[in-house]
């Protein structure tokens, strides 16, 4: 199988054509296919008319998969499945003030996934089975570019740091949700990662940056956290950083969430369908 690779912005992004996600992929093309994940951060296929189940196959031939903590946004069939959508089971569009549409819309904020758990996620898979028409665009930063052109001041105030990650505080941002159930809070603890991290596979260094989860920053206040929080963020989702993706039906995206941080751009959640299945690969390594 012969893969072809197309750079879609200078920091981060390719394009992979050549390949069916559908099938027995050997291994030789998996290795090429981890080596442009590494390199480019975002791998982009189109036309990928793939199932749960193959979606599944395809994911588990980069690492174990991660199961999503709270089980009213897993599919039912595929529990590995998290389900991205503001459509109910009857196949029609959900209210807006539905809890499921409120959580899904938190994914409009910057962040990296899973960063709540004590060893963040390798990277995600999304299927874009029903897409927008024009808006829900996705936008992925690339935080290694960040972190190798950040001001010398921006840099010496990140050095060492720390942050406490919280999926309830990321939660409470929403005034439309309920509190998660007791069960579910408790697999997902608080946890603290430093604001500089090195990628376990190519070495390079890039800010660990998930805004919406980032409840405090370890020695500073609550309002000198949120400023530097701010001003990083800033930095990073500058347009020479960030990659846009315009989805069209049966794309399927890869990215590393070790180098990334990405959001989806709004949409009218009232009139427009937007399903998305995502798996994700759960982490190996710990934050360093």
């Amino acid at each position: 199988m012969k893969l072809t690779i197309r750079k879609l912005h200078p920091c981060l992004g390719a394009e992979i054509s050549g390949v069916n996600l559908a099938d027995d992929l050997d291994d030789a093309t998996v290795d090429a296919l981890r080596a442009a994940w590494i390199e480019h951060c975002v791998l982009v296929f189109r036309d990928q008319r793939i199932t749960d189940a193959e979606q599944i196959a395809f994911s588990q031939r980069f690492g174990e998969l991660e199961i999503f903590p709270q089980a009213e946004n897993r599919a039912v069939t595929h529990p590995e499945i998290f389900n991205l959508t503001n459509v109910g089971d009857d196949g029609e569009i959900l209210p807006p003030k539905h809890e499921t549409v409120q959580f899904v819309s938190t994914t409009q904020n910057w962040h990296t996934d899973s960063c709540y758990r004590s060893i963040p996620c390798n990277g995600a898979i999304l299927h874009g089975i029903e897409t927008t028409s024009d808006a829900g665009n996705t936008l992925f930063a690339d935080l290694r570019a960040a972190y190798d052109t950040l001001p010398d001041d921006l840099r010496g105030r990140i050095e060492g740091l720390k942050a406490r990650h919280s999926f309830e505080y990321m939660r409470s941002a929403k005034k439309d949700l309920p509190p998660m159930k007791p069960e579910e809070l408790a697999t997902v603890p608080p946890v603290t990662h430093p604001l500089v991290r090195t990628h376990p596979v190519s070495g390079r260094k890039s800010i660990y940056l998930s805004p919406i989860y980032m409840e405090q920053i370890e020695g500073l206040s609550d309002a000198e956290a949120r400023a530097l929080i701010d001003d990083l963020t800033e930095w990073a989702s500058q347009d020479r950083f960030v990659y846009r993706h315009k989805w069209r039906p049966d794309d399927v995206l890869m990215w590393d969430n070790r180098s990334t941080m990405h959001l989806v751009t709004p949409f009218d959640a009232a009139t427009e369908r937007r399903v998305m299945h995502r798996t994700t690969l759960l982490g190996t390594e710990a934050v360093a």
